[in-house]
Protein backbone atom coordinates (compact mmCIF):
# COMPACT_ATOMS: atom_id res chain seq x y z
CA UNK A 1 0.00 0.00 0.00
CA UNK A 2 1.23 3.25 -0.84
CA UNK A 3 2.30 5.17 2.14
CA UNK A 4 -0.30 8.09 1.38
CA UNK A 5 -3.06 5.56 1.48
CA UNK A 6 -2.35 4.24 5.00
CA UNK A 7 -4.09 5.15 8.12
CA UNK A 8 -2.51 6.37 11.62
CA UNK A 9 -3.43 3.31 14.47
CA UNK A 10 -2.26 4.91 17.47
CA UNK A 11 -0.92 2.27 20.59
CA UNK A 12 -1.09 3.39 24.43
CA UNK A 13 0.17 1.46 27.12
CA UNK A 14 3.05 1.65 29.52
CA UNK A 15 4.13 -1.05 29.05
CA UNK A 16 6.93 -1.80 26.12
CA UNK A 17 6.59 -5.66 25.69
CA UNK A 18 2.40 -5.07 25.30
CA UNK A 19 2.96 -2.53 22.85
CA UNK A 20 5.29 -4.81 20.84
CA UNK A 21 2.91 -7.47 21.15
CA UNK A 22 0.20 -4.96 19.60
CA UNK A 23 2.91 -4.20 16.76
CA UNK A 24 3.10 -7.42 16.19
CA UNK A 25 -0.29 -8.49 15.88
CA UNK A 26 -1.36 -5.34 13.68
CA UNK A 27 1.63 -5.17 11.25
CA UNK A 28 -0.14 -7.24 8.53
CA UNK A 29 -2.77 -5.00 8.36
CA UNK A 30 -0.43 -3.10 6.85
CA UNK A 31 -1.24 0.43 7.93
CA UNK A 32 1.10 3.14 10.19
CA UNK A 33 0.89 2.18 14.09
CA UNK A 34 2.26 4.11 16.35
CA UNK A 35 2.94 3.61 19.43
CA UNK A 36 2.93 5.51 22.90
CA UNK A 37 3.92 4.55 26.41
CA UNK A 38 1.34 7.23 28.75
CA UNK A 39 -1.97 9.45 28.20
CA UNK A 40 0.11 12.77 27.57
CA UNK A 41 2.12 11.67 24.98
CA UNK A 42 -0.80 10.11 23.43
CA UNK A 43 -2.52 13.50 23.40
CA UNK A 44 0.25 15.25 22.11
CA UNK A 45 0.59 12.51 18.68
CA UNK A 46 -3.06 12.94 18.23
CA UNK A 47 -2.93 17.05 18.00
CA UNK A 48 -0.26 16.78 15.16
CA UNK A 49 -1.33 13.34 13.70
CA UNK A 50 -4.84 12.16 12.21
CA UNK A 51 -5.34 8.70 13.95
CA UNK A 52 -8.32 6.18 12.80
CA UNK A 53 -7.95 3.47 15.99
CA UNK A 54 -6.67 4.28 19.19
CA UNK A 55 -5.92 1.00 21.35
CA UNK A 56 -5.60 1.96 24.80
CA UNK A 57 -4.59 0.06 28.08
CA UNK A 58 -7.12 0.87 30.78
CA UNK A 59 -4.40 0.67 33.95
CA UNK A 60 -1.37 3.34 33.25
CA UNK A 61 0.13 5.51 35.78
CA UNK A 62 -0.44 8.89 35.20
CA UNK A 63 -3.62 8.88 33.31
CA UNK A 64 -5.85 5.51 33.26
CA UNK A 65 -7.33 4.63 30.22
CA UNK A 66 -10.50 5.78 30.91
CA UNK A 67 -9.54 9.53 32.05
CA UNK A 68 -7.62 9.65 28.46
CA UNK A 69 -10.96 8.41 26.27
CA UNK A 70 -12.69 11.29 28.54
CA UNK A 71 -10.27 13.83 27.26
CA UNK A 72 -10.13 12.63 24.06
CA UNK A 73 -14.08 12.59 23.32
CA UNK A 74 -14.35 16.20 24.80
CA UNK A 75 -12.00 17.45 21.71
CA UNK A 76 -14.42 18.14 18.82
CA UNK A 77 -11.75 16.97 16.31
CA UNK A 78 -11.81 13.57 18.41
CA UNK A 79 -15.44 13.04 18.72
CA UNK A 80 -15.35 10.49 16.02
CA UNK A 81 -12.08 8.38 16.12
CA UNK A 82 -12.83 4.79 17.09
CA UNK A 83 -11.84 3.89 20.86
CA UNK A 84 -10.50 0.55 21.92
CA UNK A 85 -9.70 -0.25 25.24
CA UNK A 86 -7.65 -3.13 26.35
CA UNK A 87 -8.02 -4.78 29.86
CA UNK A 88 -6.64 -7.27 31.93
CA UNK A 89 -8.12 -6.26 35.07
CA UNK A 90 -10.85 -4.18 34.39
CA UNK A 91 -13.19 -6.83 32.26
CA UNK A 92 -16.58 -6.65 34.94
CA UNK A 93 -19.57 -5.12 33.47
CA UNK A 94 -19.34 -2.30 35.32
CA UNK A 95 -16.15 -1.73 33.98
CA UNK A 96 -17.30 -2.25 29.73
CA UNK A 97 -20.36 0.38 30.92
CA UNK A 98 -17.59 2.78 32.02
CA UNK A 99 -15.74 2.04 29.06
CA UNK A 100 -19.03 2.70 25.96
CA UNK A 101 -20.31 5.60 28.32
CA UNK A 102 -16.30 7.21 28.31
CA UNK A 103 -16.67 6.58 24.04
CA UNK A 104 -15.47 3.49 23.36
CA UNK A 105 -16.60 1.68 20.38
CA UNK A 106 -15.29 -2.03 21.50
CA UNK A 107 -13.68 -3.68 24.62
CA UNK A 108 -11.12 -6.14 24.64
CA UNK A 109 -9.85 -8.37 27.38
CA UNK A 110 -6.30 -9.74 27.99
CA UNK A 111 -5.34 -12.32 26.83
CA UNK A 112 -5.71 -10.98 23.39
CA UNK A 113 -7.39 -13.03 20.93
CA UNK A 114 -4.64 -12.31 17.87
CA UNK A 115 -6.94 -12.98 14.93
CA UNK A 116 -9.88 -11.24 16.67
CA UNK A 117 -7.94 -8.49 17.58
CA UNK A 118 -6.71 -7.43 13.69
CA UNK A 119 -10.52 -7.88 13.05
CA UNK A 120 -11.86 -5.29 14.83
CA UNK A 121 -9.32 -3.01 14.19
CA UNK A 122 -9.70 -3.79 10.44
CA UNK A 123 -13.46 -3.17 10.97
CA UNK A 124 -12.77 0.62 12.17
CA UNK A 125 -9.82 1.47 9.65
CA UNK A 126 -12.01 0.29 6.93
CA UNK A 127 -14.61 1.92 8.24
CA UNK A 128 -12.47 5.73 8.54
CA UNK A 129 -11.34 5.25 5.03
CA UNK A 130 -15.37 4.94 3.75
CA UNK A 131 -16.11 7.87 6.00
CA UNK A 132 -13.01 10.16 4.33
CA UNK A 133 -14.42 8.98 0.47
CA UNK A 134 -18.10 9.77 1.76
CA UNK A 135 -16.63 12.96 3.15
CA UNK A 136 -14.84 13.77 -0.19
CA UNK A 137 -18.00 12.69 -1.91
CA UNK A 138 -19.98 15.19 0.16
CA UNK A 139 -17.59 17.89 -0.69
CA UNK A 140 -17.89 16.93 -4.39
CA UNK A 141 -21.28 17.03 -4.13
CA UNK A 142 -21.87 20.34 -2.09
CA UNK A 143 -19.02 22.27 -4.91
CA UNK A 144 -21.73 21.62 -7.34
CA UNK A 145 -24.72 21.89 -5.47
CA UNK A 146 -23.14 25.52 -4.74
CA UNK A 147 -21.83 25.90 -8.56
CA UNK A 148 -25.76 25.07 -9.20
CA UNK A 149 -26.81 27.19 -7.26
CA UNK A 150 -24.87 30.20 -8.56
CA UNK A 151 -25.32 29.60 -11.72
CA UNK A 152 -29.77 29.59 -11.40
CA UNK A 153 -29.36 32.67 -8.97
CA UNK A 154 -30.48 31.02 -6.14
CA UNK A 155 -31.35 32.48 -2.69
CA UNK A 156 -28.91 32.09 -0.21
CA UNK A 157 -31.35 29.77 2.00
CA UNK A 158 -31.79 28.14 -0.40
CA UNK A 159 -28.71 27.13 -0.62
CA UNK A 160 -27.94 26.51 3.29
CA UNK A 161 -30.65 23.79 2.79
CA UNK A 162 -29.49 22.18 0.22
CA UNK A 163 -25.89 21.45 2.29
CA UNK A 164 -28.26 20.57 5.33
CA UNK A 165 -29.75 17.70 2.98
CA UNK A 166 -26.66 16.35 1.77
CA UNK A 167 -25.27 16.63 5.12
CA UNK A 168 -28.27 14.71 6.79
CA UNK A 169 -27.81 12.33 4.00
CA UNK A 170 -24.22 11.26 4.69
CA UNK A 171 -24.74 11.11 8.06
CA UNK A 172 -27.76 8.73 7.44
CA UNK A 173 -25.18 6.74 5.32
CA UNK A 174 -22.64 6.77 8.07
CA UNK A 175 -25.61 5.87 10.35
CA UNK A 176 -26.85 2.29 8.20
CA UNK A 177 -22.99 1.37 7.96
CA UNK A 178 -22.55 1.55 11.95
CA UNK A 179 -26.03 -0.77 11.84
CA UNK A 180 -24.41 -2.73 9.57
CA UNK A 181 -21.25 -3.28 11.57
CA UNK A 182 -23.50 -3.76 14.90
CA UNK A 183 -26.02 -6.69 13.36
CA UNK A 184 -23.53 -8.52 11.49
CA UNK A 185 -22.87 -12.12 12.36
CA UNK A 186 -20.46 -14.40 10.67
CA UNK A 187 -18.79 -18.10 12.39
CA UNK A 188 -15.25 -17.13 11.22
CA UNK A 189 -13.70 -13.40 11.42
CA UNK A 190 -12.72 -13.86 7.70
CA UNK A 191 -16.16 -14.47 6.79
CA UNK A 192 -17.14 -12.07 8.95
CA UNK A 193 -15.51 -8.72 7.48
CA UNK A 194 -16.04 -10.25 4.04
CA UNK A 195 -19.84 -9.95 4.96
CA UNK A 196 -19.79 -6.79 6.10
CA UNK A 197 -17.92 -5.50 3.30
CA UNK A 198 -20.32 -7.12 0.74
CA UNK A 199 -23.13 -5.04 2.60
CA UNK A 200 -21.33 -1.71 2.57
CA UNK A 201 -20.47 -2.39 -1.18
CA UNK A 202 -24.13 -2.50 -2.15
CA UNK A 203 -25.11 0.48 0.26
CA UNK A 204 -22.31 2.63 -1.48
CA UNK A 205 -23.44 0.90 -5.32
CA UNK A 206 -27.44 2.45 -4.21
CA UNK A 207 -25.89 5.70 -3.53
CA UNK A 208 -23.45 5.92 -7.22
CA UNK A 209 -26.96 5.62 -8.77
CA UNK A 210 -28.72 7.61 -6.80
CA UNK A 211 -25.92 10.74 -7.30
CA UNK A 212 -26.09 10.04 -10.74
CA UNK A 213 -29.83 11.17 -11.37
CA UNK A 214 -29.66 13.73 -8.80
CA UNK A 215 -31.58 11.99 -5.98
CA UNK A 216 -34.49 11.69 -8.72
CA UNK A 217 -34.23 7.90 -8.87
CA UNK A 218 -32.60 4.76 -9.79
CA UNK A 219 -33.71 2.56 -12.74
CA UNK A 220 -34.47 -1.17 -11.29
CA UNK A 221 -32.40 -2.83 -14.11
CA UNK A 222 -29.75 -0.93 -13.70
CA UNK A 223 -29.27 -1.64 -9.83
CA UNK A 224 -29.73 -5.48 -10.26
CA UNK A 225 -27.34 -5.82 -13.65
CA UNK A 226 -24.98 -4.01 -10.87
CA UNK A 227 -25.49 -6.09 -8.25
CA UNK A 228 -25.63 -9.23 -10.29
CA UNK A 229 -22.56 -8.13 -12.37
CA UNK A 230 -20.37 -10.77 -10.34
CA UNK A 231 -21.96 -13.80 -11.18
CA UNK A 232 -23.27 -13.14 -14.52
CA UNK A 233 -20.43 -15.43 -15.75
CA UNK A 234 -19.47 -18.49 -18.53
CA UNK A 235 -21.12 -19.09 -21.79
CA UNK A 236 -24.23 -17.18 -22.32
CA UNK A 237 -24.22 -15.55 -19.07
CA UNK A 238 -26.34 -16.91 -15.97
CA UNK A 239 -29.13 -14.35 -15.69
CA UNK A 240 -31.75 -13.04 -17.37
CA UNK A 241 -33.63 -10.37 -16.03
CA UNK A 242 -36.72 -9.23 -17.92
CA UNK A 243 -39.45 -6.36 -17.25
CA UNK A 244 -40.74 -3.32 -18.54
CA UNK A 245 -38.54 0.21 -17.21
CA UNK A 246 -38.56 0.62 -13.84
CA UNK A 247 -37.79 4.19 -12.05
CA UNK A 248 -37.24 2.98 -8.35
CA UNK A 249 -37.99 6.10 -5.86
CA UNK A 250 -34.76 7.48 -3.65
CA UNK A 251 -36.27 6.13 -0.86
CA UNK A 252 -37.13 2.17 -1.94
CA UNK A 253 -33.46 2.38 -3.69
CA UNK A 254 -31.14 1.76 -0.62
CA UNK A 255 -33.62 -0.76 0.60
CA UNK A 256 -34.39 -2.96 -2.82
CA UNK A 257 -30.45 -2.85 -3.34
CA UNK A 258 -29.63 -4.44 0.00
CA UNK A 259 -32.30 -7.27 -0.23
CA UNK A 260 -31.07 -7.72 -3.80
CA UNK A 261 -27.74 -8.30 -2.40
CA UNK A 262 -28.61 -10.76 0.25
CA UNK A 263 -30.61 -12.79 -1.93
CA UNK A 264 -27.56 -12.73 -4.36
CA UNK A 265 -25.73 -13.47 -1.30
CA UNK A 266 -27.59 -16.68 -0.52
CA UNK A 267 -27.82 -17.69 -4.09
CA UNK A 268 -23.92 -17.63 -4.27
CA UNK A 269 -23.32 -19.42 -0.91
CA UNK A 270 -26.64 -21.90 -1.24
CA UNK A 271 -28.53 -21.82 -4.60
CA UNK A 272 -28.26 -21.68 -7.85
CA UNK A 273 -25.01 -19.59 -7.94
CA UNK A 274 -23.51 -21.98 -6.27
CA UNK A 275 -23.18 -24.10 -8.93
CA UNK A 276 -21.41 -23.71 -12.41
CA UNK A 277 -24.68 -24.97 -14.32
CA UNK A 278 -27.00 -23.02 -12.05
CA UNK A 279 -29.08 -20.22 -13.56
CA UNK A 280 -31.03 -16.83 -12.24
CA UNK A 281 -34.09 -15.39 -14.10
CA UNK A 282 -35.19 -11.97 -12.65
CA UNK A 283 -38.82 -10.96 -13.83
CA UNK A 284 -40.20 -7.36 -13.19
CA UNK A 285 -44.34 -7.52 -13.97
CA UNK A 286 -46.04 -3.69 -13.17
CA UNK A 287 -49.72 -3.63 -11.95
CA UNK A 288 -51.96 -0.67 -11.49
CA UNK A 289 -50.66 -0.04 -8.18
CA UNK A 290 -47.70 -2.51 -7.67
CA UNK A 291 -44.93 -3.65 -8.78
CA UNK A 292 -44.08 -7.51 -8.72
CA UNK A 293 -40.46 -9.14 -8.80
CA UNK A 294 -39.85 -12.32 -9.19
CA UNK A 295 -36.45 -14.14 -8.48
CA UNK A 296 -36.29 -17.86 -9.97
CA UNK A 297 -33.48 -19.84 -8.76
CA UNK A 298 -32.95 -22.98 -11.31
CA UNK A 299 -30.00 -25.59 -11.54
CA UNK A 300 -28.61 -25.69 -7.74
CA UNK A 301 -28.23 -28.10 -5.20
CA UNK A 302 -31.51 -29.20 -3.45
CA UNK A 303 -32.60 -26.85 -0.98
CA UNK A 304 -34.56 -26.97 2.29
CA UNK A 305 -36.26 -24.08 4.11
CA UNK A 306 -34.20 -22.72 7.01
CA UNK A 307 -34.63 -23.62 10.46
CA UNK A 308 -33.35 -20.70 11.83
CA UNK A 309 -34.16 -16.75 10.86
CA UNK A 310 -30.74 -14.98 10.26
CA UNK A 311 -29.97 -11.27 9.73
CA UNK A 312 -30.41 -11.11 5.71
CA UNK A 313 -33.82 -12.89 5.95
CA UNK A 314 -34.99 -10.56 8.95
CA UNK A 315 -33.60 -7.65 6.59
CA UNK A 316 -35.39 -8.95 3.83
CA UNK A 317 -38.38 -8.55 5.97
CA UNK A 318 -38.13 -5.56 7.64
CA UNK A 319 -37.12 -4.02 4.26
CA UNK A 320 -39.89 -5.10 2.59
CA UNK A 321 -42.14 -3.98 5.05
CA UNK A 322 -40.23 -0.95 5.41
CA UNK A 323 -41.69 0.03 2.12
CA UNK A 324 -45.17 -1.05 2.43
CA UNK A 325 -44.61 -4.03 0.60
CA UNK A 326 -44.13 -7.84 1.28
CA UNK A 327 -41.80 -10.68 0.69
CA UNK A 328 -42.85 -14.32 -0.13
CA UNK A 329 -40.62 -17.67 0.09
CA UNK A 330 -41.10 -20.73 -1.83
CA UNK A 331 -38.24 -23.21 -1.04
CA UNK A 332 -39.02 -25.27 -4.39
CA UNK A 333 -37.02 -28.57 -4.97
CA UNK A 334 -35.77 -26.88 -7.88
CA UNK A 335 -34.44 -23.60 -6.47
CA UNK A 336 -35.46 -21.01 -4.76
CA UNK A 337 -38.40 -18.79 -5.47
CA UNK A 338 -39.28 -15.48 -4.15
CA UNK A 339 -41.81 -12.53 -4.78
CA UNK A 340 -41.15 -8.91 -3.89
CA UNK A 341 -44.34 -6.57 -3.61
CA UNK A 342 -44.27 -3.32 -3.43
CA UNK A 343 -46.23 -0.18 -4.60
CA UNK A 344 -45.43 1.95 -7.26
CA UNK A 345 -43.97 5.09 -7.16
CA UNK A 346 -46.89 7.24 -6.54
CA UNK A 347 -48.69 4.49 -4.30
CA UNK A 348 -45.04 4.29 -1.87
CA UNK A 349 -45.25 8.31 -1.54
CA UNK A 350 -48.62 8.17 -0.53
CA UNK A 351 -47.98 5.21 2.43
CA UNK A 352 -45.28 7.09 3.18
CA UNK A 353 -46.92 9.99 4.52
CA UNK A 354 -49.42 7.40 5.85
CA UNK A 355 -47.66 5.40 7.68
CA UNK A 356 -44.51 4.09 6.71
CA UNK A 357 -44.95 0.37 7.82
CA UNK A 358 -44.28 0.30 12.46
CA UNK A 359 -44.03 -3.38 13.23
CA UNK A 360 -43.66 -4.39 16.73
CA UNK A 361 -40.27 -6.10 17.59
CA UNK A 362 -40.32 -6.19 21.04
CA UNK A 363 -42.91 -6.64 23.49
CA UNK A 364 -46.12 -4.07 24.04
CA UNK A 365 -45.39 -3.96 27.90
CA UNK A 366 -42.52 -4.50 30.79
CA UNK A 367 -41.98 -8.31 31.36
CA UNK A 368 -39.88 -10.00 33.94
CA UNK A 369 -39.15 -6.54 35.98
CA UNK A 370 -37.55 -4.88 33.07
CA UNK A 371 -37.70 -1.29 31.90
CA UNK A 372 -39.55 -0.33 28.40
CA UNK A 373 -38.58 1.90 25.78
CA UNK A 374 -40.57 3.32 22.98
CA UNK A 375 -38.16 3.39 19.56
CA UNK A 376 -39.63 5.68 16.67
CA UNK A 377 -36.93 5.05 13.55
CA UNK A 378 -37.98 4.87 9.67
CA UNK A 379 -34.68 3.29 8.40
CA UNK A 380 -34.66 -0.57 8.66
CA UNK A 381 -31.25 -1.36 9.53
CA UNK A 382 -31.21 1.59 12.02
CA UNK A 383 -33.99 0.33 13.99
CA UNK A 384 -32.93 -2.95 14.21
CA UNK A 385 -29.36 -1.88 15.49
CA UNK A 386 -31.04 0.24 17.86
CA UNK A 387 -33.39 -2.46 18.90
CA UNK A 388 -30.29 -4.75 19.49
CA UNK A 389 -28.60 -2.04 21.72
CA UNK A 390 -31.63 -0.93 23.61
CA UNK A 391 -31.98 -4.71 24.48
CA UNK A 392 -28.27 -5.37 25.75
CA UNK A 393 -28.79 -2.03 27.93
CA UNK A 394 -31.89 -4.63 29.44
CA UNK A 395 -35.09 -3.02 27.80
CA UNK A 396 -37.87 -4.11 26.32
CA UNK A 397 -38.34 -2.32 23.07
CA UNK A 398 -41.87 -0.72 22.06
CA UNK A 399 -41.27 -0.81 18.24
CA UNK A 400 -39.46 0.51 15.62
CA UNK A 401 -42.47 2.07 14.62
CA UNK A 402 -41.74 4.62 11.37
CA UNK A 403 -45.06 7.05 11.74
CA UNK A 404 -46.20 9.38 13.96
CA UNK A 405 -49.91 7.93 14.07
CA UNK A 406 -49.08 4.24 14.58
CA UNK A 407 -46.27 5.83 17.45
CA UNK A 408 -49.20 7.65 19.32
CA UNK A 409 -51.73 5.03 18.99
CA UNK A 410 -49.06 2.29 20.90
CA UNK A 411 -48.32 4.74 24.03
CA UNK A 412 -51.94 4.65 25.87
CA UNK A 413 -52.20 2.43 28.40
CA UNK A 414 -48.60 1.62 27.88
CA UNK A 415 -45.78 1.86 30.99
CA UNK A 416 -43.02 3.73 29.29
CA UNK A 417 -39.87 4.11 30.86
CA UNK A 418 -37.87 6.61 27.81
CA UNK A 419 -38.46 7.06 24.43
CA UNK A 420 -35.95 7.21 21.26
CA UNK A 421 -37.32 9.39 18.57
CA UNK A 422 -35.98 10.29 14.74
CA UNK A 423 -37.01 14.00 14.19
CA UNK A 424 -38.00 13.24 10.80
CA UNK A 425 -39.56 10.71 9.35
CA UNK A 426 -39.34 10.57 5.66
CA UNK A 427 -40.37 14.24 5.87
CA UNK A 428 -43.15 13.53 8.84
CA UNK A 429 -41.79 15.56 11.55
CA UNK A 430 -41.93 13.48 14.75
CA UNK A 431 -42.78 16.61 17.20
CA UNK A 432 -47.00 15.07 17.54
CA UNK A 433 -45.70 12.48 19.31
CA UNK A 434 -43.20 14.33 21.71
CA UNK A 435 -46.20 16.40 22.78
CA UNK A 436 -48.24 13.24 23.90
CA UNK A 437 -45.29 11.74 25.43
CA UNK A 438 -45.21 15.07 27.73
CA UNK A 439 -48.77 15.02 28.39
CA UNK A 440 -48.32 11.33 29.80
CA UNK A 441 -45.14 12.65 31.42
CA UNK A 442 -42.78 10.02 29.49
CA UNK A 443 -39.20 11.68 29.35
CA UNK A 444 -37.89 11.42 25.50
CA UNK A 445 -34.64 11.76 23.19
CA UNK A 446 -34.34 13.01 19.72
CA UNK A 447 -32.18 11.60 17.50
CA UNK A 448 -31.26 13.49 13.88
CA UNK A 449 -28.59 13.74 11.03
CA UNK A 450 -29.60 17.26 10.66
CA UNK A 451 -28.51 20.15 12.58
CA UNK A 452 -29.61 20.40 16.02
CA UNK A 453 -30.74 24.23 15.35
CA UNK A 454 -33.16 23.11 12.92
CA UNK A 455 -34.88 21.72 15.55
CA UNK A 456 -38.45 23.26 17.34
CA UNK A 457 -37.51 25.78 19.66
CA UNK A 458 -40.38 24.64 21.91
CA UNK A 459 -37.95 21.16 22.74
CA UNK A 460 -34.41 23.22 23.79
CA UNK A 461 -34.65 20.88 27.00
CA UNK A 462 -34.59 17.53 25.30
CA UNK A 463 -31.41 15.85 24.89
CA UNK A 464 -30.34 15.15 20.93
CA UNK A 465 -28.33 12.88 19.76
CA UNK A 466 -26.46 13.20 16.65
CA UNK A 467 -26.55 10.21 13.85
CA UNK A 468 -24.84 7.91 13.81
CA UNK A 469 -25.65 7.64 17.53
CA UNK A 470 -22.79 6.61 19.14
CA UNK A 471 -23.72 4.05 22.43
CA UNK A 472 -22.26 5.25 25.18
CA UNK A 473 -23.66 8.99 24.25
CA UNK A 474 -26.92 6.95 24.31
CA UNK A 475 -26.70 4.96 27.71
CA UNK A 476 -25.68 8.93 28.73
CA UNK A 477 -28.50 10.89 27.44
CA UNK A 478 -30.74 8.03 28.74
CA UNK A 479 -29.70 8.23 32.41
CA UNK A 480 -29.88 11.84 32.29
CA UNK A 481 -33.72 12.02 31.38
CA UNK A 482 -34.50 9.08 33.72
CA UNK A 483 -32.26 9.10 36.31
CA UNK A 484 -31.79 4.70 35.30
CA UNK A 485 -27.91 4.03 36.99
CA UNK A 486 -28.86 0.13 36.12
CA UNK A 487 -30.17 0.35 32.42
CA UNK A 488 -27.86 -2.71 31.16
Amino acid sequence: MPESDKVNILLVDDQPGKLLSYEVILRPLGENLVAVTSGREALARLLNTDVAVVLIDIEMPDMNGFELAATIRGHPRFEKIAIIFVSAVHFADADTLRGYKMGAVDYVSVPVTPEILRAKVQVFVDLYRKTRELERFTEVLERRVEERTAELVAAVDQQAILAREVDHRAKNALTVVQSIIRLTRAPSVDKYVTTIEGRIDALARSHILLSVSQWKGADLREMVEKELAPFNTGEGGRLEIEGPTVLLQPAATQSLTLVIHELATNAAKYGSLSKTAGRLRIKFELHPDTLEIDWLEQGGPRIAPPKTTGFGSKLISISMRHLQGDAEFDWAEGGLKCRLTLPLANELEKSGERAAGGHVTGESAPSNGRLTALLVEDEPLVAMMLTDVLSDFDFTVLGPFASVDKAIAAVDGVSLHVALLDINLRGEMVYPVATRLRELGVPFIFMTGYAPEGISKEYNDVPILKKPVDQGQLYQAIQSVTEIGHAH
